[in-house]
């Protein structure tokens, strides 16, 4: 585990330049960053790295050079989001909610929610942390897909137990699964058993749109099926 991230995070030195301060990095350059993280969070549990991707962009895409691209220093605070130009003013602003008493706060690549996963992580610093946040993302999925038995059911799930809510959010997926691939996403570096973005094996996921989402708290005992 140690030698795959530490090979992720010298894959990032060199995308990002390598010790060019973070102020001198740019928009395209900390975009890539969610997209390395997901591919290596796919390479170790087998989710599909287009799914991880479409996601992310979905809970934190803006744009960038004229494409939707991930933003990992995105913060969402009861609803009300927030992209930041670097990790520490995104931590910085995450403290001080937590301060005022604030726990609904989604965090990072895949806004995983502190109130519901945050003693998952060591520290607030690892749960923005790319490659952790996508992992952890790329966990959870996993263990939706074993629940419901299909990746629309899977990713349904991951953002509401609500059908309609849970509906939705596969239509927004879908609208960027359909979308080209990402710049600097390297095909052959997927799966053979995982679809490209253009590759759309879920029957649900058709349609298109846009917006935030948020990685919930699910309650097994009450969970409805997505799909009938």
């Amino acid at each position: 585990m140690f030698l795959r991230v530490h090979a992720l995070w010298v894959c990032l030195w060199f995308v990002l330049g390598g010790v060019a301060p973070v102020h001198a990095r740019s928009a395209v350059d900390v975009a890539q960053i969610c997209d390395v993280a997901a591919e290596q969070a796919a390479r170790s549990t087998g989710v599909p790295a287009a799914v991880l991707m479409a996601i992310s962009r979905v809970e934190t895409g803006r744009t960038i050079g004229g494409a939707l691209a991930p933003w990992p220093w995105t913060v969402n605070e009861a609803g009300s989001g927030s992209f930041f130009d670097t990790a520490d003013q995104a931590l910085a602003h995450v403290t001080d909610a937590m301060a005022t008493g604030a726990k609904n706060i989604d965090i990072g690549c895949f806004q995983v929610n502190l109130r519901w996963h945050g003693a998952e992580f060591a520290s607030l610093d690892a749960m923005l942390d790319p490659v952790e946040n996508a992992l952890y993302a790329a966990h959870f999925l996993k263990q939706l897909y074993a629940e419901h038995g299909t990746w629309d059911g899977a990713v349904g799930a991951y953002h509401s137990r609500k059908p309609e809510a849970a509906q939705g959010y596969l239509r927004k997926v879908a609208g960027v699964l359909d979308a080209p691939l990402p710049t600097g996403a390297d095909p052959d570096r997927m799966a053979d058993n995982e679809p490209s973005p253009r590759d759309n094996r879920y029957p649900l996921l058709q349609g298109g749109g846009g917006g935030n989402g948020s990685l919930v708290f699910t309650d097994a005992s009450g969970a409805q099926p997505l799909l009938r």
